[in-house]
Order: C-alpha cells, then structure tokens, then sequence
C-alpha cells in the first residue's frame, strides 16, 4: 500500500469491506457497541438540548423517514441522523475510541441505522456500516492524534463526520471513487471545538457529525465533486487541522488489521460524565468501599491527573450539571458523598447538595508528574488518588485502567443493567428487554425496523 493516497486507501477498504466474512468476535464487540450506544441515547432522550435537537430535525422540509430513539417521532434521514446524534452523547455516557480519541459510535450509528432504516438495509448491512465507519475514524485518528485533539479540536465531531460518511457510502453501496469524494466532502463539514465542552454545543457537534456525513453520501451518490487530496493535500484536513500527519501509511495499513472493535477495543463508561475523570471516580469508590469510610472521617482528597484530564475537565466549581461532568472536584466529592456516580448525581438538586458542595473543598486537584510522561497520554486518563483521612491516615489508589477500559471491561451484565437504567424512563419492560434481545441477534435480523420500533414509546 506504500505510496497510496490516504483517502483512495480508506475508499478501497470500505468498498471491499464484506459482512458476510466479518470476525465474530467483531460482530460481538458491535453488538456491546450498539447497546451501549442507545442506552446513552435513551438516558439523554428527554434532556434540554434533545428536544431542541429533534424539533430542528422536524422543521426541515422533507419526508419523515427515519425514527427517533426514544421518541414516537420521525423525521427525514439526515435530520434523523442529526437528533439521535446529539441524543446519544447530550448525557456524555457514550462509548471511546482510545485510537482515534473520539466517541466513535454516537457519530456512527444514527448515520448508518437512519439510512438502514430508509433503505431497508438488514441487521449485518448495519453492522458492516458501522465497521465501516470505526476503521475510518481509527485511522484518521493514527494520522491526527493526539496533536489534532491537543490542538483544541472536538475530534469527535472533526473525525466523526468520516466514520459516519463512510457508514452512509456502505449502506447506500458506493463504489470505491463515490467513497471517495464521500470523504472528501466530510472534510469540508469537519468541525467542533474543545472550548464548548461543558455547554449543549457539546452534544450537536455529534449530531452535525452525524448529518454531515450522511449528507455528504448522499451528495457524492448524486454525483458532486471533490478534491482527492481532501485528505493530505496542502490545503487538507490534515495540514490545516493537526499539527501530527506523519502515519498516513500505517493508518491505511491498520485498517482491518487488526479490527478496532477488537483491538484495542471501544471503552465503555460507567459514570456519565468526561471519561478522562473516571479513573479518578474509580479510586475514590474503591478507597471508600476498601475502608467503609465515611465523608465526616477525610480531611482532604489528593487527584493526581494527567495534562489531558485537566485541560478536558477544568471546572472546578460547576454551576450547571454539565459543568459538573466536566469537574474532578465535584465528581470526586459526588461519589464519596453518595457511593455511587450515575445519572442521579448530574442533576441540578445534586449539583447543589451542601454535603457535596462542602466535600468538594477538601479536594485538591494536581498535575501528577508520574502522569506526565508521553506513555501515559491517553483518551482515558489514570489517576492517582490519595484520600487523608483526619486521623492522619494516607489511603492511595493508583488506577491505570477505568472501569469500562478494555483491560478493564464491563461485562455482559454491566453493560444490560447500565442500558436497563438508562431506558427505564423512556421505555416499559418489556420494551427494555425485547431491545436487548434484538440488539443481540441484529446480525440475524432482516431489517432494522423491529429494532426502530422498540425504541419508540
């Protein structure tokens, strides 16, 4: 492959990509994907940002063709796309790309199953979509990062509309040059800045992602051009938006080989806020459950981050709760407080919690030096948590891997009662479950219609 042109390298990968020969351990690790994707979207499906999200998709001519989860509502495909975009990640309980530093699946999936659902494209069509759209965030994210996400960029809005293009072109089958100026297109609509973390834009650059992609499949179908050198050429994405582009070729080379869904495999979070802060959770809970201690019993806690975590989490006195996802002291204080950290505790009553609010003054947040050597840049920060208690007592957890990581993975059962929890509003029972079975058995289903139905009260 020396030598080829990153986005024909990408084009040949997804027009050959079969799923009839998919791994079934990809297909598996799909599937948790999947499920984990719409529990993010159901538990986000009545937040503020969602309706306005849905109500823009309905107000743009065209025919409703497409639902939208959590909702008895339609809208056309690409506006479809754009609310379960921004649906999926309103609540930042969605899954991570530690290759391309992205939240791979929210972008993907409303793209490719808003399609799926217009076309009347099968379970495995939609599987093979969504392979389709993770090998190609994986490798845009071997060329850019982590220098194009440092750069302040929301990668993953900028790398999101390529997976979601990319799943778009498989499901409407385009051949290996309609891929192609598919990509080259997204890279116009590549977008999403960092500085919006903590406020509802957050949330639309994965709907815009979404959409964007979607519409640039449908634009390349219909026969609009495009640079080939969208990609790598002097004016590109990647010239202009990373300051990194030396791995064009081990980008192409790693497509397929080894599968992202495999290896390294998505993270899959536990708590529903920044998941470069979880670690940090993780060794708050671990020291409070070790030690039976009690919040009267600590005098100070010590979080030893990474550069990474405290430049994507810095409010330290949230005034929303989506400041408080993104604020170590609060998240820390929230889960020795109340021994857990799930949706209940980003509420604005929770926010304001004087047993919270009080804990929160004895944190200290510092950049820990054994965190700052260029091995432990990650997407999924570690976290070295110390907690003094006022006997004098120093407790300390250093946590490498969170919960959720692939060294660290949340079970089959984890991921049913996280989906389970986060359905429980929107859904009945029966609903919850007849999802799960599906989401189980997709590569076997005929369409994905019984699947769209069940995820509509």
């Amino acid at each position: 492959m020396s030598g080829t042109r990153f986005i024909d390298g990408i084009a040949d990968f997804v027009c050959r990509l079969d799923g009839r020969s998919l791994p079934g351990d990809v297909i598996h690790a799909m599937k948790r994907a999947v499920l984990d994707c719409l529990a993010a979207a159901l538990a986000g499906a009545k937040d503020h940002v969602s309706q306005v999200a849905i109500r823009h998709a309905q107000a743009h001519a065209g025919r409703p063709a497409a639902g939208i989860i959590g909702h008895a509502a339609q809208a056309p495909a690409a506006g479809a796309a754009f609310a379960n975009g921004t649906i999926a990640h309103a609540i930042d309980y969605d899954d991570q790309s530690m290759t391309a530093w992205t939240h791979p699946t929210p972008a993907i999936l409303p793209a490719a199953l808003a399609l799926a659902e217009e076309q009347g494209a099968s379970g495995r069509d939609l599987i093979t979509a969504l392979v389709a759209g993770l090998e190609t965030q994986k490798a845009l994210g071997i060329a850019a990062q982590p220098g194009h996400f440092q750069a302040g960029w929301h990668s993953t809005g900028t790398l999101g509309v390529f997976g979601a293009a990319a799943a778009a072109g498989k499901i409407l089958g385009l051949d290996r040059e309609g891929l192609a100026r598919t990509l080259a297109i997204a890279a116009s609509r590549a977008a999403g800045l960092r500085q919006n973390f903590g406020t509802m834009t957050k949330p639309l650059h994965v709907g815009f992602a979404a959409r964007d992609g979607l519409e640039a499949a449908l634009l390349a179908r219909a026969g609009v051009t495009a640079s080939p050198e969208a990609l790598e050429g002097p004016n590109g994405f990647l010239r202009v938006c990373s300051p990194q582009r030396d791995g064009i070729e081990r980008a192409i080379a790693a497509l397929g080989n080894p599968f992202e869904a495999v290896d390294p495999g998505l993270v899959f979070k536990l708590y529903p806020c920044c998941g470069d802060i979880a670690a940090c959770v993780d060794g708050v809970l671990l020291l409070r459950e070790q030690h039976a201690l009690q919040v009267d019993s600590v005098a100070r806690i010590r979080l030893g981050v990474s550069q990474t975590s405290r430049e994507c989490a810095p409010n330290d006195r949230p005034a929303t709760p989506l400041e408080a996802k993104f604020s170590i002291p609060y998240t820390a204080a929230a889960a020795l407080v109340r021994g857990r950290l799930g949706l209940a505790e980003f509420t604005p009553e929770a926010l304001q919690d004087a047993e919270v609010r009080n804990c929160m003054e004895r944190v200290d947040v510092v950049l820990h030096p054994d965190l700052a050597r260029p091995e432990a840049v990650s997407y999924c920060s570690p976290a070295i948590v110390e907690i003094e208690t006022k006997g004098g007592e120093i407790l300390r957890k250093t946590v490498r891997d969170m919960r959720g990581h692939p060294k660290n993975p949340l079970t089959a059962a984890d991921l049913e009662a996280k989906f389970e929890a986060c359905a429980a509003n929107v859904l009945q029972h029966a609903a919850i479950r007849k999802t799960i079975g599906l989401v189980q058995r997709l590569d076997s289903l005929s369409s994905v219609d019984a699947l769209i139905r069940t995820l509509q009260p």
